[in-house]
């Protein structure tokens, strides 16, 4: 066997390993909160990715290739693990029970992935970015997708509290060089284009305003989810 076939064999028996599908969690009679939550060490720096059933989740679905459009933060706590999110459901930052996060997913399926290193100070059950997500709470959702503005994203969370603990993950990039330019993706983009203040101060038209909007920086859940710094823990996709 050479080098490179040992190497897919052995990521496929990963990834094999790391699966879990609903039915197989149904058979134990634990649902996943009790399954891999209820520890003494739970997991650093939990991220959980899902799919949503959304035009924003399209247009996501169709510009990365991935199925992970949404994501947020799992943190620890005396009622059970919760999950700090910003979506267009909840209207910004919110945080919601860990299973009523999965329940809103496509097919109630998800991924977690956590940090390859441990950045929680001795004894502290939750990651340093779980908690940084509070300085953004109640902050509105961004449907602009704009990296300077008091509204934020989903993945935008993500990026800027891990960027605010000293440990960035993930990279931007520039929508053009994203495959927005969908019918989903336009749709989403451009909803409400003529509010935006970019366009509306240089009384640009609907096309040169998608034009300037291809010249945005975003930041996505799977390029998130791409980062070096951290690795699969679970998915049931």
């Amino acid at each position: 066997m050479t080098m490179c076939n040992y190497r897919r064999l052995s990521i496929a028996m990963t990834v094999a390993a790391l699966s879990f599908s609903s039915s197989s969690l149904a058979q134990t009679g634990r649902s996943v909160v009790e399954e891999y939550f209820s520890a003494k060490d739970p997991p650093s720096g939990s991220l959980i990715f899902q799919q949503r059933d959304s035009l924003e989740g399209r247009a996501l679905g169709l510009a990365t290739g991935s199925t992970y459009t949404h994501v947020g933060i799992i943190r620890i706590t005396g009622g059970g693990p919760y999950v700090m999110q910003s979506s267009a459901e909840t209207g910004g930052v919110e945080e919601v029970s860990l299973d009523e996060f999965i329940n809103i997913g496509v097919n109630q399926k998800f991924a977690i992935y956590v940090t390859k290193k441990d950045y929680r100070p001795a004894g502290q059950l939750n990651s340093p970015a779980s908690l940084a997500a509070y300085d953004y709470y109640h902050l509105p959702y961004d449907f602009f997708y704009k990296q300077d503005s008091r509204a934020i994203y989903s993945a935008e969370l993500i990026f800027k509290i891990f960027k605010d603990i000293g440990h960035p993950i993930g990279r931007l990039r520039r929508i053009g060089d994203l495959n927005f330019d969908t019918e989903a993706g336009r749709k989403f983009l451009l909803n409400n284009w003529h509010e935006r203040r970019d366009c509306q101060s240089e009384r640009l038209s609907q096309q040169a305003c998608w034009d300037r909007i291809k010249m945005e920086l975003v930041i996505t859940p799977n390029d998130l989810a791409d980062d070096r710094k951290l690795e699969l823990y679970m998915t049931t996709f």
